[in-house]
């Protein structure tokens, strides 16, 4: 039985660009840009383009995409079928290197910096939801790659596929001796090597 992976965010009629910033000008700036969506798994973050307007529209319509967000679950072999739309892409947990929101001629935008082999190191997305909608992400993103290197998320023993392989990087240094707990609920924090902070997870935020 093929493993599965659970979806935690996604959102449609997402643009998106491989580069750290949106252009300002061009087609691709406008109404022609691609289209695609954006989506969140316990394992990798995937980009499903769509294409332009009238290509979207249609993909749209084939509910694909529709019946698996109705279950929230969506295996391995359907995330990779999605994947094959042209100029599709995904980014393991494991190779996101920095996630931020950002505004440039006062719209805002989504960064995610990765270091996958083969792949530009900086990708970014312009949601329809405003500002708010990027900062959803920011929090979903650090969260599920915070819970990936504890090995909460993954099963034991999933089979990593040809862009999971984990980058080679020099040993964080080691966290404060003792263990400080959280301002706003108490619980004890966990140290996320990454980030270099302390993380709640009652709270589901870092302090």
């Amino acid at each position: 039985m093929a493993e599965e992976e659970r979806i935690l965010l996604q959102e449609a009629g997402v643009k998106g660009y491989e580069s750290e910033s949106p252009p300002t000008f061009g087609l691709k700036a406008g109404a022609f840009a691609d289209v695609g969506t954006l989506i969140l798994t316990n394992q990798r973050l995937v980009y499903v383009m769509k294409g332009g307007a009238d290509r979207a529209t249609a993909w749209v319509f084939g509910g694909a995409l529709a019946a698996s967000a109705v279950e929230k679950r969506v295996s391995r072999a359907e995330v990779d079928d999605l994947m094959k739309y042209e100029g599709s892409y995904c980014i393991p947990l494991q190779n996101v290197t920095h996630v931020e929101t950002k505004r440039k001629a006062g719209a805002g935008y989504l960064r995610v910096d990765s270091n996958v082999p083969g792949q530009k190191p900086s990708h970014s997305y312009i949601f329809g939801g405003g500002w708010s909608k990027n900062e959803d992400w920011v929090n979903a993103i650090n969260s599920a790659v915070a819970s990936a290197q504890l090995g909460t998320q993954s099963p034991p023993g999933y089979p990593p596929s040809s862009l999971q392989q984990p980058s080679i990087m020099p040993p964080p240094p080691p966290p404060p001796q003792q263990t400080p707990f959280c301002p706003f609920c108490g619980e004890a924090l966990t140290f996320i090597p990454q980030y270099q902070r302390w993380y709640c997870y009652r709270d589901q935020k870092y302090v």
